[in-house]
């Protein structure tokens, strides 16, 4: 006890002397010396495991429910050896680089301690100053962060530690435990790893290359970084050689010494559907912003040597409906095409499920997050939200007349070749926004897109979720508006998400929680999220995309007593067929096309569309997923709270420069007062005749024709929303696609389609 408490002493006047130093005011002394007591009893019940128990330490990682999804072990298995076998110039060579008085001093340095604490007064950031024992015990009972707290409680479990243990076992615990690189944990599994060879052999340009990787094992990495290795390596020879455990000659010949080319190591094994979900989970531990470190190096060891419990968002009933919904309704083929989908809890913006493939050991290409493929008219989504929140409403009038030449500020390509409308019932003329979302009417989207701005849509884009890295290349470009932009299938149900979530984003998340070895919580999933849509447009965009569902080109999305929304896209060719389905509790979209590149995507000879196999997936896992769940409706949209009467202006026909009028008791078209090539605006006259808007229902008319007559056109008489046809009483069929979802003839004039 007296030795214990003689180097509690020597501790608080290590650390109050750095406190004086960082604060520059003695007024910090009683706060220093509370605080490191505070720390020091908290130390005292951290658990002290044998050190031999920290040569197992491979992390687990839980699905939803706590089932254990995968055990994660280092890539080259860790080779203990006796502190007897390791060679003495490999044992010298590491004592000099990091702790030349590691017989001399007791279980801390003191005076590297005080030395680390000035450094970091002087604004140097957080210096080491650790001893070997006290990075052991960073390596085996904490973590990496760089904190004073952490490094009180370091030094006090340096001094428990080495009251349980002598000198040589400490060394040849550490020995045995630090990170290498190439996977290898230890100086005999780095011995193979660098050089297929005992550790009994390592010779002294070898050993100064072994010591010189502790502090930094990927920046040192004689294969990736040999010019860093290098000069890491003849400083540690220099310092060898100024404690006189070397010669002059032996400095010479050690730095003329051939660094190691290649590393053996062996990857981790992965495999069936959940592998490709445990993949995404290291990959996102393993890189940047990971809370289990600043470098690769710490990162990997805490991964795969630290003894993590990771607890993921997999949800292993909805897993099973993904894999299920997939096999039951992706044909069966020798052609290479598949589905993928993956789903996202609207409210947490957790991935609850994930199918890019059906077996990660067989094809470790995951199209759901690393494939970037054209959306098709799920684009559509970021050109409508832009539109409401501009003061349009879905039951305005927009003119979807096909083909359109529309000429966009800086880029007039659609002169030369026009979009048409290629999806739906074949509609053309003037519709309503919500008839143009439902029947995926590209001509009325490309004239709103060019209202907004396309700057604006992809601003849109960007804010819900997809990288602007992504968007760049398309900034001046108007097929975009239908789905030229690459993105993931993760993406794209991050957007949706956004949307059933009420208009606030969250990002997707696969994990929920890391533990630390000890219990300490290193990572939690955020659960704030941003508001990126305005609440009060909300309503409407949901009524828009459920008529998608409810009579337009993804009805075979329905389910009988539930309420769901989506948007169909596919892409010129068509290569890429998609469906985006959605209710306020889960958003889910499935992607079908050829992961290894761009074909035209048939089966049977019949080009394949996004109501057709990608909407019938929606359908069996939502059907499945939902049977257990009550029926949650989207929020009604309130006929007070559209915005007020506007001026919507027209681009091309039937009535060139006129502009539509939304007002109140109905919409019409100043066609009657208006010419073609008229540039003014005009209200339809109270006596003008009033007609249907092909696709809307209410009360009857005279169906209104695309053309260049004057014809006026109008909705119903009232201020009302059109209701929506109600959904059929049983399910649609999930082998035949729908009759409407398939012209004739593939598309060859654009890049998007419903």
């Amino acid at each position: 006890m007296p030795t214990v408490l003689r180097n509690i002493g020597r501790l608080v006047v290590a650390f109050v002397a750095g406190a004086v130093a960082i604060s520059a005011t003695i007024v910090v002394l009683p706060l220093a010396a509370r605080g490191i007591w505070r720390h020091a009893a908290s130390s005292a019940n951290n658990p002290i495991a044998p050190l031999t128990s920290s040569f197992a330490g491979g992390s687990t990682v839980y699905d939803a429910r706590g089932n254990v999804l995968a055990r994660l072990n280092a890539s080259v298995t860790r080779k203990p050896v006796a502190l007897s076998a390791i060679p003495k110039v490999l044992i010298r060579a590491v004592l000099d680089t990091e702790d030349h008085r590691f017989y001399l001093h007791g279980a801390v340095d003191v005076p590297s301690e005080i030395r680390a604490l000035f450094h970091d007064a002087q604004g140097g950031g957080l210096q080491g100053g650790s001893d070997i024992t006290q990075q052991l015990v960073k390596q085996v009972y904490l973590n990496s962060e760089r904190k004073i707290s952490r490094k009180i409680k370091e030094a006090f479990l340096a001094i428990r530690l080495q009251k349980i243990y002598t000198k040589n076992q400490i060394l040849d615990a550490y020995l045995n435990t630090i990170y290498l690189g190439a996977g290898a944990y230890g100086v005999a599994a780095a011995a193979e790893a660098y050089w297929g060879e005992p550790v009994g052999k390592v010779t002294l340009p070898q050993a100064a290359l072994l010591a010189g990787l502790i502090q930094d094992p990927s920046g040192y990495d004689p294969v990736y970084a040999p010019v860093l290795a290098r000069s890491r390596r003849s400083a540690v020879l220099g310092r060898m050689l100024h404690y006189h455990d070397i010669t002059k000659a032996q400095y010479r010949a050690a730095n003329a010494t051939p660094l190691p080319t290649s590393e053996r190591t062996t990857p981790q094994p992965l495999h069936g559907v959940d592998g490709y979900y445990v993949a995404q989970v290291e990959d996102q531990l393993l890189g940047p912003g990971s809370p289990l470190g600043p470098t690769p190096s710490a990162r990997y060891a805490a991964l795969f040597e630290g003894g993590l419990k990771i607890y993921t968002n997999l949800h292993p009933a909805l897993q099973h409906d993904a894999i299920a919904a997939v096999r039951q309704v992706s044909p069966a083929n020798n052609q290479g095409y598949q589905e993928a989908l993956v789903s996202i809890d609207p409210s947490t913006g957790a991935v609850l499920d994930m199918v890019p493939g059906l077996d990660y050991a067989k094809e470790k290409f995951d199209v759901v997050t690393q494939g970037l493929r054209q959306p098709g008219s799920g684009f559509k989504l970021f050109t409508l939200l832009p539109a409401l929140e501009q003061g349009d409403s879905i039951y305005d009038p927009v003119d979807a007349t096909s083909p359109c030449a529309i000429p966009f500020p800086g880029n007039d390509s659609m002169l030369a070749t026009p979009i048409r409308n290629d999806e739906g019932d074949g509609q053309s003329g003037v519709v309503t926004i919500q008839v143009a979302t439902a029947q995926s009417l590209n001509c009325a989207y490309m004239r709103m897109a060019h209202q907004v701005g396309l700057a604006t849509v992809l601003k849109t884009a960007e804010k819900l979720g997809v990288p602007a890295a992504e968007l760049k290349p398309y900034a001046n470009d108007p097929s975009v508006v239908i789905g030229a932009a690459s993105v993931s299938p993760l993406q794209m149900a991050d957007a949706y998400a956004t949307l059933a979530n009420g208009g606030t984003y969250r990002p997707p998340s696969f994990i929920r929680k890391v533990v630390s070895r000890s219990g300490q919580v290193l990572y939690r999933q955020p659960k704030k999220g941003v508001r990126v849509i305005p609440a009060s447009i909300v309503p409407e965009a949901d009524a828009a995309f459920q008529a998608v569902v409810q009579n337009g080109t993804g009805t075979a999305a329905q389910i009988p007593g539930h309420e769901v929304a989506g948007k169909t896209g596919t892409n010129n060719g068509p290569t890429d067929a998609w469906f985006n389905g959605f209710t306020p509790q889960i958003e889910t979209t499935v992607w079908m096309g050829y992961p290894a590149g761009e074909r035209v995507l048939l089966v049977n000879g019949t080009q394949v569309y996004g109501g057709m196999y990608p909407a019938e997936t929606v359908h069996a896992f939502l059907a499945a997923a939902l049977s257990n769940r009550s029926s949650v409706n989207f929020p009604s949209v309130d006929p007070a709270a559209l915005p007020p009467p506007k001026l919507v202006p027209e681009v091309t026909g039937p009535f060139p420069g006129c502009s539509y009028y939304r007002g109140n008791p109905g919409y019409g078209a100043c066609g009657s007062s208006c010419t073609p090539g008229q540039a003014s605006s005009c209200v339809a006259p109270p006596s003008a005749p009033r007609v249907t808007i092909p696709g809307s229902s209410g009360t009857s008319g005279t169906t209104g024709t695309s053309g260049t007559t004057g014809t006026t056109a109008t909705v119903p008489s009232t201020t009302t929303p059109p209701p929506t046809t109600a959904p059929p009483t049983t399910a649609p069929p999930t082998t035949a696609p729908p009759t409407t979802t398939a012209p004739s003839s593939p598309p060859t004039t654009h890049h998007g389609s419903g």
